[in-house]
């Protein structure tokens, strides 16, 4: 019973943690460190009184001041979600293995894959949830959303130190509720990561649109009969705002001889999902993705174009052409 208490502890403070450095890894890090110098509690593994130095917690401090600047400043908190997709699990990884380092280095392998995916899950909802409240009629809801997810990551921290169990409990039960929010969280968070690479192969190539030899086998299918006579233009994008594909489906953007369509992958097959005849739209030029903001008929979608395919502005007039 006491060994199934202590696994329970320590689990509570591994995913606690993990999840906290999701949210906000520099408040983690700054709590941890200043708290166990302190004196509010002497839990921390000799591996990690590293923490305690002064150096340590002052940079994670002006860090911490940075990103609670950066989050309330609309395309900058997106750039600073980009850089630290990777920082977030990789720090909470180290963090895990570090707090294991008396164990055998499979556990402490094991427990560090396990830190940065969780780590990763809350980077990626917070990413996604970012992105769908990015429209500027939101502003205070998303400033709102920033100042919850701080207030969560430093109540995890201290749950973790005082309550780990519970912490465990709550971590848990955010990670369920992430996976019921729905397909549009996480695929809004699948889109943010999609862009971060986009962005770096439009830094390393040439963005534009593809060509019918560059399009991947799945997708020839969904196209036009005539797109060998016609010429076709298609882009990686995803869709918000259209009935059928769901909120952020990532896919292509494809004019054809078939008119404007968006195809993306289904479970069994590939899906062509002709889009409304857009009469005009505008551009909203992002840092990881360009909007096209397209109206149709009284009603409006957006179409999220990423950084390694065409200029946005001849894919809002191709698309309105196409429709």
């Amino acid at each position: 019973m006491f060994l199934l208490g202590a696994e329970a502890v320590a689990a509570g403070r591994l995913v606690g943690l993990s999840f906290a450095c999701g949210l906000n890894l520099y408040a983690t890090i700054a709590l941890l460190g200043f708290g166990s110098r302190a004196g509010w509690f002497s839990v921390l593994p000799p591996e990690l009184r590293g923490l305690e130095n002064g150096l340590v917690i002052a940079s994670a401090t002006l860090l911490y001041v940075a990103e609670f600047v950066a989050d309330k400043i609309p395309y900058l908190d997106a750039g600073w979600d980009a850089v630290h997709t990777l920082i977030r699990p990789l720090a909470a990884a180290l963090l895990a293995m570090l707090a294991l380092g008396p164990l055998p280095l499979p556990v402490q392998v094991a427990g560090g894959m396990a830190a940065g995916l969780v780590a990763l899950a809350a980077h990626g909802a917070k990413a996604g949830l970012r992105l769908t409240l990015r429209a500027p009629s939101r502003g205070r809801t998303r400033v709102g959303i920033s100042l919850l997810e701080d207030a969560v990551a430093v109540g995890l921290v201290l749950a973790v130190l005082l309550m780990p169990v519970l912490a465990l409990i709550v971590a848990l039960a955010a990670l369920v509720g992430l996976v019921m929010a729905g397909p549009g969280l996480w695929r809004a968070g699948l889109f943010g990561l999609r862009a971060i690479f986009a962005r770096f192969q439009a830094f390393f190539g040439t963005p534009g649109w593809s060509d019918t030899s560059a399009l991947p086998a799945w997708l020839r299918p969904a196209l036009a009969d005539q797109y060998d006579v016609t010429p076709l233009r298609a882009a990686r994008a995803a869709l918000y705002g259209v009935p059928g594909p769901g909120a952020f489906r990532g896919g292509w953007l494809v004019i054809d001889s078939a008119g404007a369509a968006f195809v993306y992958r289904a479970p069994i097959r590939q899906k062509r999902h002709a889009l409304p005849p857009a009469t005009r739209g505008f551009v909203r030029p992002g840092l990881l993705s360009d909007s096209l903001e397209m109206e149709a008929n009284g009603t409006r979608f957006t179409v999220f174009l990423f950084k390694d395919g065409p200029d946005p502005e001849s894919a809002r007039s191709a698309l309105i052409a196409g429709s």
